[in-house]
């Protein structure tokens, strides 16, 4: 029994570690001033390496999010959100088209966890309304507060500690990223914020981590069983 514990301890160890290492390579390719198609290998060699292997579930999970949050970026792009340095295609750089489903997948990844019980009818409404003012509020402070009251409403409604944690960790994850990103020079918010963020990514990381938990887990839990 001792041995069973000490192996799952030292499992859990590595996968932290591991974590650590594959947000930490990506986060240092993000500042690299290189072309698009260089920093896109360099994310897809690291993000080989450190997932090793992607079950079909997985990669159809990535597949879905990069063109859903593709689709958010280049809207946020247009109502004037932020703006990117070097873009390629719509507004956006080569790479940026690949990021988010790596977020996701990190996520998911990291946290793992049993996944909660579906609750669709509640949490795919939720969802979509969450997602609505980043594609066509424009104004910092209306989108900080309209994004902040639904995400408080659906915290109400999942509020278990593994959705604590997957907000925590996600928020933590998106300063990281953020901070990151504007820091070196890849993207800017055009009104120039204190310390060159908008405050209202911590409610859109936020989002996406409870989101991930509630609404993409059960999933790739069910179909890998």
């Amino acid at each position: 029994m001792d041995s069973i514990v000490s192996g799952n301890r030292r499992a859990l160890t590595i996968g932290w570690i591991l974590a650590a290492v594959q947000l930490g390579a990506t986060l240092l390719i993000l500042a690299l001033n290189i072309t698009s198609i260089f920093k896109l290998l360099a994310f897809a060699a690291v993000w080989a390496l450190t997932f090793r292997r992607w079950s079909r579930r997985e990669s159809f999970c990535y597949l879905a999010v990069c063109s859903l949050f593709s689709v958010m970026d280049i809207l946020a792009v247009r109502q004037g959100l932020f703006v990117f340095s070097r873009p390629d295609f719509s507004g956006l750089p080569m790479w940026e088209y690949f990021m988010w489903g790596f977020y996701v997948l990190h996520l998911l990844r990291t946290l793992d966890g049993p996944a909660p019980l579906p609750k669709w009818r509640l949490v795919v409404p939720l969802a979509i309304l969450f997602a609505f003012p980043f594609a066509v509020v424009a104004e910092p402070v209306v989108l900080l507060a309209g994004s902040g009251a639904i995400l408080a409403v659906a915290l109400l409604f999942f509020h278990e500690a593994p959705d604590i944690r997957y907000v925590g960790y996600a928020v933590l994850m998106g300063a990281a990223v953020e901070y990151v990103g504007v820091w070196s020079g890849q993207w800017q918010y055009p009104r120039h914020p204190l310390g060159g963020v908008e405050l209202w990514f911590a409610t859109m990381w936020g989002g996406i981590g409870l989101f991930t938990r509630r609404l993409l887990l059960p999933l790739i839990v069910e179909r890998r069983g």
